[in-house]
């Protein structure tokens, strides 16, 4: 791993452990009691400044206006956390009765094993309407470290491509008008979080 790299990752740790602890005091503040997994942000949270790259076109924060997009972060070789929480993402979408639904984006923050076109293959195992993207490593860490995304890539040489990512759970929600409103914590439960998405697409 270069130089460049560890740093990244480095700082991408730093920036969402410490928005961490300021999310931790918003929801503490925060009481909606019926939502019965997700956790509101008392102030919504905007952010900018990247660009990624889908198999068909990039994608910009202007892309989730006029829709709840639910945001969640990984990459193709995870062994367990990443086709879990697609696959629960999966029965939420057969669960909630509204006919508008979220939309969903996977955002791979490996880029160096991920490409666009693997990336799609991989979430339209779990669903075709299923979105994903990612980007060079600059562009992954403005929308990761806004967001409060953590993430660590093992150290490994250039041509080796076993190695391990390490990454935040959680899948985040941003709301019609391109602000963070939440966020889901893992262990996810498909019944609750469809209960709560029913609540917002309703209204």
């Amino acid at each position: 791993m270069s130089k460049s790299t560890k740093l990244i990752t480095v700082i991408a740790i730093i920036a969402a452990i410490s928005g961490f602890y300021v999310s931790k005091q918003y929801f503490e503040a925060s009481s909606t009691p019926e939502f019965q997994s997700l956790l509101v942000y008392p102030e919504k949270k905007t952010f900018s400044g990247f660009q990624l790259q889908s198999h068909n076109s990039n994608i910009t924060i202007d892309d989730f206006a006029g829709k709840w997009t639910l945001l969640f972060f990984g990459f193709t070789h995870c062994p367990d956390v990443c086709p879990t929480t697609l696959t629960e993402l999966q029965k939420v979408f057969k669960l909630l009765k509204t006919e508008e639904k979220p939309e969903v984006l996977f955002v791979s923050v490996d880029p160096e094993r991920d490409t666009p076109e693997s990336l799609n293959e991989y979430t339209r195992f779990f669903n075709k309407n299923f979105k994903s993207a990612t980007s060079d490593p600059a562009n992954i860490l403005a929308i990761a470290s806004q967001v409060g995304v953590a993430y660590h890539i093992g150290e490994h040489a250039t041509d080796d491509k076993n190695y391990s990512v390490d990454h935040t759970a959680a899948i985040f929600l941003v709301n019609p008008d391109k602000q963070l409103y939440g966020l889901f914590r893992s262990p996810h439960d498909a019944q609750k979080i469809a209960h709560d998405l029913e609540i917002l697409l309703g209204n």
